[in-house]
């Protein structure tokens, strides 16, 4: 069953972003010359756009686009900078690419994209990137529609559990039951996540899906290096789903641009990240959570607090002081009955 391998997903412990549940000892960095973070391998333009994205600037050749989603000359504008907005634009063909793979096939998403807005304190939601069972509707998740069946990577702005702004990147593997929970901004659905400060220029992500069962994802400012933001294992995305992305704003609001989205044939780790892979794999097993249930511990810290009872004493500590308190107040107020009753009565 479909929740059966969200379950089975294991993130692997993260390096310098204090994310993972063990200690590592080799930095998450994949070092890249500068200007050549485009994809190395073959691009298929049936799932693709970047610019110029349309002949007629009203729609764009082999997507669909939905609620306030616009095609400008620079960008695919998802969500406005106003109040209240949903959009969305999603692949017209499922991802059947023309191999031989027994397994299902993987692939590679190059985003640039452009999370930008007038406001400098008060500004939201973020958006997502999608590979799901079909083409969704509008909805209360980034945009789209809840109870997905497939991949959600979420790019979120605003943090509702902490009520404040918090740029982070998580990502949940839906069953078509669980719903993303709001409160917690995703809360245990999730299975890795990394902070980033995507907002305010453009950015770059990689998001790579090996047939072997390894979700990776990488994020960098163009000419700067990648940076590991996680990796997953044990995940099964099927071929025929749809990729897509959409965005949300609420109370607060963003602009929401995509630049280019290309999807390639997923460029291989080389001997020294397998190298690392092989290591963190190691060190997790050592651990004891290869066989843990993992979730994104965005907040873990601070449920942990949340949970803390008060101790006893603190508690009869504080009744006897409200006690004592109240007691002061009622011969106050007996001493002034007395005194007004005095005095009138002279």
């Amino acid at each position: 069953a479909a929740s059966e391998h969200s379950a089975d997903c294991q993130a692997l412990s993260m390096v310098g972003r204090g994310v993972g549940r063990a200690a590592a000892a080799v930095a998450a960095v994949v070092t890249v010359a500068a200007g050549q973070h485009d994809p190395e391998n073959y691009v298929y333009s049936l799932h693709s756009f970047a610019h110029p994205y349309s002949e007629n600037g009203l729609d764009v050749p082999n997507w669909q686009m939905q609620g306030d989603t616009v095609v400008s000359d620079t960008h695919i504008r998802l969500t406005p900078d106003h109040q209240s907005k949903k959009g969305s634009i999603w692949n017209l063909h499922p991802w059947d690419p023309p191999r031989d793979d027994k397994q299902d096939p993987g692939w590679e998403i190059h985003l640039e994209f452009n999370v930008n807005g007038q406001g400098t304190t008060l500004y939201g939601d973020g958006f997502a990137v999608w590979y799901t069972n079909g083409i969704q509707s509008l909805g209360d998740v980034f945009g789209s529609a809840d109870s997905f069946r497939g991949l959600g990577v979420f790019f979120d702005t605003y943090s509702n559990f902490k009520q404040g702004h918090s740029q982070y990147i998580s990502v949940m593997y839906g069953d078509g039951k669980t719903k993303y929970d709001h409160d917690k901004d995703g809360g245990d659905a999730k299975i890795a996540g990394c902070a980033v400060d995507f907002r305010g220029f453009k950015m770059e992500a990689r998001i790579v899906y090996e047939k072997t069962g390894i979700l990776r994802m990488y994020t960098a400012k163009p000419d700067s290096p990648w940076e590991e933001c996680f990796i997953v294992r044990k995940v099964k995305l099927p071929r025929g789903y749809h990729f897509g992305l959409s965005a949300a704003t609420g109370d607060l609001a963003d602009n929401h641009d995509v630049i280019a989205f290309k999807v390639s044939d997923p460029q291989p780790m080389d001997d020294e990240e397998l190298e690392d892979l092989t290591k963190r794999v190691e060190m997790d097993k050592e651990a004891g959570v290869e066989t843990e249930v993992h979730h994104d511990p965005q907040y873990e810290h601070d449920q942990d607090l949340e949970a803390t009872p008060i101790p006893l004493h603190y508690s009869l500590m504080a009744i006897i002081g409200c006690a004592i308190i109240v007691g002061i107040l009622a011969v106050a107020f007996q001493s002034k009955s007395r005194y007004d009753k005095t005095h009138f009565s002279n």
